[in-house]
């Protein structure tokens, strides 16, 4: 199955919360007397919720009363100050980027009491989670699998369509008991030790290894439902492995290109010139209806099997798919969505505007990098294409995944 949705937790995965933690706790501390906790302290006294960590931080033989009082006012001091020292984790920003781009859904689950999660994760990543839940009345905690069931219900997922990521032992029980894949994240508040001990299926050490992790995840799952669809697989982990792979396909032959930016930075065109019969519009020849190959790209892969393409003068996915007796379509590893609807969205609300913007369209896409479905008469989403299995008039028809992002 391919991957559609991830689970984040919050504290010491997604940001670093240590100082403030640690500064609400000690204003707690400081009005009682007691002794004041360094950030390493507090680190070994998270995970389950902020009133074990009020336990946690009290002496042994301070009662209810007392830790009522230090989380009244641990939250009071925690909500006016939550932001000052938190910061998301270096890289972070660039994995949410990379996982919205590739289509898939993401969600907070956190520990962390429900309010506070949702002001931090609307502060730091607005609009990029699906949801956001914290501790709620009446929810049992992590490692209850319980919120996670929530998540997968609300999100539509299975439990084999979703990644759980988290830094801690509580994390890794929580997706263990959920019955989801398990990643465990080394920047956070435990080591590898204990993560692998807790259940962890993987282990990835920065933020954006993530990015690498869901790819191969989804190259496996893509590259067994194209082929089902009939489809032939190819994956080069570079762009010039790519490029040297088209060419030694292509030498001799009659080809038409479709315009696509993949090609253009692979410079395939400019190698195959003197090697064979190449026609391109975009580099001042003329738009070929027939021949031997079509090289084009496709705004979106889905990992169920199927390109998804929008045009404007729809000569490129007119090419596509009657005409050549061959079709070769490159895509670097972010045209990869999950399924067969996010790689529609990904092809009208990440590809299009990229390309109304690229072209000099006057769209309101093309101003602001969002799918308006307007009605422009500059508008370049005119039809869309999706490939479900090779043409009948075609005798090869060919997908090349390249290991890099390229393209739009």
């Amino acid at each position: 199955m391919s991957i559609k949705a991830v689970i984040f937790d919050l504290d010491g995965t997604l940001l670093d919360t240590l100082g403030d933690l640690t500064s609400a706790v000690n204003t707690a501390l400081r009005h009682h007397g007691f002794p004041l906790l360094t950030e390493e302290d507090v680190c070994s006294r998270v995970g389950n919720g902020v009133r074990k960590l009020i336990e946690r931080s009290l002496p042994g033989n301070a009662g209810k009363a007392m830790v009522d009082d230090c989380l009244a006012e641990f939250q009071s001091a925690y909500d006016e100050h939550l932001v000052e020292r938190t910061h998301p984790y270096q890289g972070m920003p660039v994995v949410i980027e990379a996982f919205r781009r590739r289509g898939v859904r993401m969600a907070v689950l956190s520990n962390k009491y429900h309010a506070a999660a949702c002001r931090l994760v609307n502060h730091y990543f607005p609009g990029d989670m699906a949801l956001t839940f914290g501790e709620r009345p009446g929810v049992p905690r992590k490692p209850d699998p319980t919120s996670t069931q929530e998540v997968m219900s609300v999100l539509g997922v299975q439990p084999d369509e979703i990644l759980y990521i988290g830094d801690s032992d509580v994390d890794m029980q929580t997706a263990k008991k959920a019955g989801v894949t398990a990643i465990g994240a080394l920047w956070g508040f435990r080591d590898r030790a204990s993560l692998l001990e807790a259940g962890a299926d993987h282990i990835v050490e920065r933020p954006e290894d993530l990015i690498q992790l869901l790819d191969r995840l989804q190259l496996d799952a893509a590259m067994q439902a194209f082929e089902r669809n009939g489809f032939t697989w190819t994956f080069c982990a570079t762009a010039a492995q790519a490029a040297d792979y088209i060419v030694s396909q292509c030498k001799g032959k009659k080809i038409g290109f479709g315009g696509s930016m993949t090609l253009d930075g692979l410079g395939v065109y400019e190698q195959l010139k003197d090697q064979a019969d190449v026609h391109w519009h975009w580099k001042g020849g003329d738009q070929l209806p027939k021949g031997d190959v079509f090289l084009t790209s496709a705004n979106a892969l889905s990992a169920t099997g199927e390109t998804v393409n929008i045009d404007g003068a729809c000569n490129r996915i007119a090419a596509s798919v009657h005409g050549f007796d061959a079709c070769y379509v490159v895509c670097g590893i972010n045209k990869l969505a999950p399924d067969l609807t996010s790689a529609m969205r990904r092809a009208r609300e990440i590809a299009a505007p990229l390309n109304a913007k690229r072209l000099n369209k006057r769209t309101p896409c093309a101003v602001d990098g969002k799918c308006h479905d307007c009605r422009s008469p500059e508008r370049i989403c005119r039809a869309m294409t999706v490939v479900m299995a090779p043409p009948t008039g075609m005798s090869h028809y060919e997908i090349v995944v390249v290991g890099e992002e390229l393209g739009y």
